[in-house]
Formats: structure tokens, C-alpha cells, sequence
């Protein structure tokens, strides 16, 4: 039977062997997601959804909700509601119920088909840019999406961030479309949930997208205006500050960030050596990846490559302007799957390949100890394996890694032209 299994393997990764190895290391990571999943409802039950639902509840009640407002004794310890306040009444359909777990057992439903829509647009953007999927390429892309780590995580957690890549992603191809006006509303109110797709304003510059920087400056000062209406201008102020002063957790970089803490950022090997808040290295590190960047943006030529600087840009923002944690993992879904099937050159598919790989292996410090006990090893070469993955991690993490090698992937995507694709500057449609 084992004999069976592995025959069928070996025949599924046949062709593509790239793109399906990689693709079928996501769904064993589910597997991983489903144990950690696992562990965290046994330690206590404190998940993302949480926020929400007391946010949702307080808005019923007429209470405060910004920041640590919500913080209720029965069994929420440190959750806070960290959205604009003109967010919170969406989440007052949960506040509605009696018991917190009818509203998640409705969010989790959702998640789920959150991740179906973001497979189908990811299978029609292959199909669009001229890649042929096969049945097994359809359905292990589809089951990446909804199986994969992060995945399983991000459903069990209940977090928003897959609906807000839903929203990019869709807001993205619109754009490219000519529909300026949709990709900048829906990219807008993301914002106003996650706030760092506010910076996505410098790729609309670059593509010229007039109409959709419009719509997205109307979107944004318009709820801006309507949340003051609402909730007054004493509950903006005070998100302004919980941002600012707590979220942005600009202390915890000073004297050199801890290697347990599992956040993705560049700021992290610069946080060792200079003495400056998590929000100066946000503007250091900004610096710093801004011109690889700017390659991108430089050797775009097709519709394809300005997908691809619309991503870079992306994944430039996941390690620099927030300390990303592994749930922002999910926007690295949209367009990176489809990229591992249109990508011909083997170097940057090289690139993608080992940059998902990595992302999905979220292992530090503490991880590496757990490993090296269970492992028969003697207790000097035990030591020795567990310091050196310490100072290595002090000073970078695998998933960072991961997201570096993406970025280096798509510098060079644009730099090498597919040999079905023109590359000449006059076919830059604006997409107004």
C-alpha cells in the first residue's frame, strides 16, 4: 500500500515537478497548522475572532471598543480592536448573538469560501496570462489555498487578513482592467482595515492609475469623515495613539528584537546594532529595499511584469513598514502561485519555489530546542545546534529569508522576458 502511495506520487510530480513538490510541502504544512491549531485551542481559547465579536458587541451596546477598550475578564487577555472605528459596525452582526461561538462557526464558513475565490481567481490568472493547469494543477492549487499552514491558521484564528487579499487581489486585476475607480475603493477600505495598503499608493503612481488614486482618496477621507460622524473625533485620536504608541510595538525593537518573537521584518538584524525605536528602523528599512524595488518598477515592460512590481511592492511592505506575523503570510498567496506557472526562466522559478518554502517553515529559536530534545543527541552537540540556530535567528528568520528570496525572484522576472511576451514600452496601456 505504501509501495502504491508513493508510485502515485512519483507519477503526480512527473511534470511540473517544481510547482507541484512545492505545492503538495503546502498541504503537508496543513498538517503542521492543524497541530498547532490544535495546541493553541488546548492552552486557551484566545483567537483573532475575538476581537471582532467584542468589538461588534460593544458598538450594540453603545461602549468603547478602540484599543484595549474591549478587553473582557471571561476569557479575552490580550486582544485589541485595531482597525479605524468606522470598521467595527460590520462586526456587529457577531456582537448580536448570545454566544461568541455562533458568529465564529458563521466566520470560519466564510473564511473557507474567502480561500475558494482567491483559488478561482488564482487558476483564471494563470489561464489569462497564457499558462496551461492540468486537473492535478487545478486542484493543487485550490488546495493550497484553502489546506495550506497558513491557511488551516488563518481560518482558526479568524482573522480578516484573507478577505482584505481577496479585496487587493480583485482591486488589482480591476485596475489592470481599466476599472481604476473599483480597485481604488476596494484597496481604500482595505486600508482602513490593515492600513499598510495606504502605501500600495506608490504603485498607482507608478502605473499612472489617476482614476483609481481618485477613487481611493474619496474612499478613504470619505469613511475617515462618516467614522468621525459617528463615533466622534475623541475615538480617532485615541487609535492614533494606540497605533503609534502600542501597535506599532516600536519598543520591543530597542536594544535588539527578541529571536523568539515570531514577526517577519527586516527591522529585526538592523534592531541588533542600532539604538533607534521600531519606527525609525521602519523608516530606515524603507530606505534601505526602496531601490531593489525601484528595479522592478524600472525593467517592468508587459502586463505581467506590473503585476509582478505591484507584488514586490507588496512583499517590500510585509518586512519593512509592519513586523508582519505569519498569518500576513496569506498575501504572499496572490500573485506567487500563479507566478510559480508562469515563470519560465528556472532561476527565478528557483527563487519562488525556495521563497514559499521557506515562509511555510516558521521555525525559531524555541522551535529549534523542541526539535534538538527530541532528537537522540548528545547534550554537547544538543547545546551547540541550539545556540548557533539562536545567534543565526537573532539576526534574521527563516521566513524572512523566504520573503527576500520572493523579492529577488521578481526582480529578476522582469528582467528576463518571457519568450511569448513583448517587452517594448510602448505596450504600456494606461489603465485609465
Amino acid at each position: 500500500m505504501v509501495a502504491q502511495f508513493v508510485e502515485r506520487v512519483r507519477s503526480l510530480v512527473s511534470t511540473r515537478r517544481a510547482e507541484r513538490m512545492t505545492l503538495l510541502y503546502g498541504l503537508f504544512t496543513g498538517l503542521l497548522g492543524v497541530v498547532l491549531a490544535a495546541n493553541e485551542f488546548r492552552e486557551g481559547t484566545e483567537i483573532d475572532y475575538q476581537a471582532y465579536y467584542f468589538a461588534g458587541k460593544a458598538v450594540v451596546q453603545g461602549e468603547p471598543f478602540v484599543g484595549w477598550a474591549i478587553t473582557d475578564g471571561a476569557f479575552i487577555t490580550e486582544k485589541a480592536y485595531v482597525y479605524t472605528p468606522i470598521t467595527a459596525p460590520i462586526f456587529s452582526v457577531y456582537g448580536m448573538f448570545p454566544d461568541w461561538r455562533i458568529g465564529y462557526v458563521l466566520n470560519v464558513i466564510l473564511l473557507i469560501s474567502v480561500f475558494y475565490m482567491i483559488g478561482r481567481l488564482l487558476i483564471s490568472f494563470v489561464e489569462r496570462h497564457g499558462g496551461s493547469l492540468s486537473r492535478v494543477d487545478r486542484i493543487l492549487i485550490m488546495g493550497f489555498c484553502l489546506f495550506s499552514g497558513h491557511s488551516v491558521l488563518g481560518v482558526y484564528r479568524g482573522n480578516v487578513d484573507p478577505i482584505m487579499l481577496l479585496m487587493l487581489s480583485v482591486g488589482l486585476l480591476a485596475i489592470e482592467r481599466g476599472e481604476g475607480w473599483k480597485g481604488g475603493t476596494l484597496w481604500a477600505t482595505a486600508a482602513h482595515f490593515k492600513l499598510f495598503p495606504a502605501f500600495l499608493g506608490v504603485w498607482l503612481l507608478y502605473r499612472r492609475a489617476y482614476r483609481a488614486i481618485a477613487a481611493a482618496m474619496v474612499t478613504g477621507i470619505g469613511l475617515i469623515v462618516l467614522g468621525t460622524a459617528v463615533f466622534g473625533i475623541d475615538a480617532h485620536i485615541e487609535f492614533v495613539d494606540f497605533i503609534v504608541n502600542e501597535r506599532s510595538r516600536k519598543g520591543a525593537f530597542q536594544g535588539g528584537l527578541d529571536p523568539t518573537l515570531q514577526w517577519i521584518t527586516l527591522r529585526r538584524p538592523f534592531s541588533q546594532f542600532l539604538a533607534l525605536s521600531g519606527n525609525q528602523l521602519f523608516v530606515v528599512t524603507t530606505a534601505l529595499i526602496s531601490p531593489f524595488v525601484y528595479l522592478v518598477y524600472r525593467d517592468a515592460n508587459s502586463e505581467l511584469d506590473r503585476i509582478v512590481a505591484f507584488f514586490a511592492t507588496m512583499v517590500a511592505m510585509l518586512i519593512t513598514i509592519i513586523p508582519s506575523t505569519l498569518n500576513y503570510v496569506v498575501y504572499l498567496y496572490f500573485p506567487l502561485l500563479g507566478l510559480l506557472y508562469l515563470t519560465e526562466d528556472s532561476t527565478t522559478k528557483q527563487l519562488f519555489v525556495a521563497g514559499l518554502v521557506l515562509v511555510n517553515l516558521p521555525l525559531y529559536p524555541q522551535h529549534i530546542e523542541l526539535i534538538v530534545d527530541a532528537l537522540p543527541l548528545g547534550a554537547g552537540i544538543g547545546d551547540i545546534l541550539v545556540e548557533g540556530a539562536r545567534a543565526f535567528m537573532t539576526y534574521s528568520s527563516i521566513p524572512l529569508i523566504g520573503f527576500l528570496c520572493i523579492l529577488a525572484g521578481c526582480i529578476r522576472f522582469v528582467r528576463v522576458p518571457r519568450p511569448t511576451t513583448s517587452t517594448t514600452a510602448t505596450e504600456q496601456p494606461s489603465p485609465e
